[in-house]
């Protein structure tokens, strides 16, 4: 379960990746991999700034998310090359964190991981959800 799990969501992040290759810089995995602890802070924390410029809150901090893409990327070292916001966006949206007025966080997340990530990534809610009791 854990392997179609993986593997799911690798294509989600490599398809989501193609999808949004645009004239921006590509800033890596890597690339966040070889800075320190605080400017990956950093990093993550302008991500979500720039979103907020956009009208997208995200609540959780960015020492949350920066523990989920370290954690992430020593799962998954091929990854790392790869667009860093596509994995940074996927996560959050994963947590349902990707907040903007108007927008169906659901709906948004199955359009955005897909029919078989989302509904593992309910389970995986769920199953968190109900461990915290």
């Amino acid at each position: 379960m854990k392997k179609l799990v993986l593997i799911t969501i690798l294509i989600v992040l490599a398809y989501n990746t193609a999808l949004c290759a645009d004239s921006r810089p590509h800033f890596s995995g890597q690339d966040y991999l070889n800075l320190s602890y605080q400017k990956r802070a950093e990093v993550i924390a302008s991500f979500i700034e720039h979103g907020k410029d956009r009208g997208i809150t995200i609540s959780k901090d960015p020492v949350f998310y920066c523990q989920k893409l370290d954690t992430f990327y020593a799962k998954h070292p091929d990854f790392a090359k790869e667009a860093l916001f596509v994995a940074l966006k996927t996560l959050i949206i994963m947590e349902y964190d990707w907040d903007k007025k108007g927008l169906d966080k659901d709906l948004l997340a199955r359009k955005w991981l897909g029919e078989e990530l989302y509904q593992t990534n309910k389970f995986r809610i769920g199953v968190e959800s109900n461990a915290a009791y």
